[in-house]
């Protein structure tokens, strides 16, 4: 029933004259005016697109860049930790501590050299 109808619809479509319009030189002009415009407009924005799409693949590479040195400078950071831990002072090393040592060594050995001459 739905190709009949689709069918007859298209008999009819192509049986029936269809109007036609002509155009005056002035509108053809400014439909070929409006269509240069078009075409400059759309070559321009096609140089555009390819400006963009440039900058933002220079933008990639840029966060690619920074990403790298971020990770390089955590790494730098992680080597001075270990490196602190290395070279920081250990209890033992404090000079308050060898400076009592110093004193107590000296006081101990005149109190022997004082007990052995008496």
């Amino acid at each position: 029933m739905f190709k009949n109808l689709i069918s007859i619809l298209l008999i009819i479509s192509i049986l029936l004259p269809q109007k036609t319009y002509e155009f005056t030189e002035e509108e053809v002009q400014s439909l070929y005016g409006s269509i240069q415009e078009l075409e400059f407009a759309d070559s321009t924005n096609q140089i555009i697109i390819e400006n963009l799409n440039s900058q933002i693949y220079m933008y990639i590479q840029t966060i690619k860049n920074d990403s790298l040195m971020f990770e390089q400078y955590e790494y730098k950071l992680e080597l001075k930790d270990e490196l602190i831990k290395e070279i920081k002072p250990k209890w033992y090393e404090h000079k308050y501590l060898w400076f009592a040592n110093g004193i107590i060594t000296i006081l101990l050995s005149s109190l022997v050299v004082s007990n052995v001459h008496k």
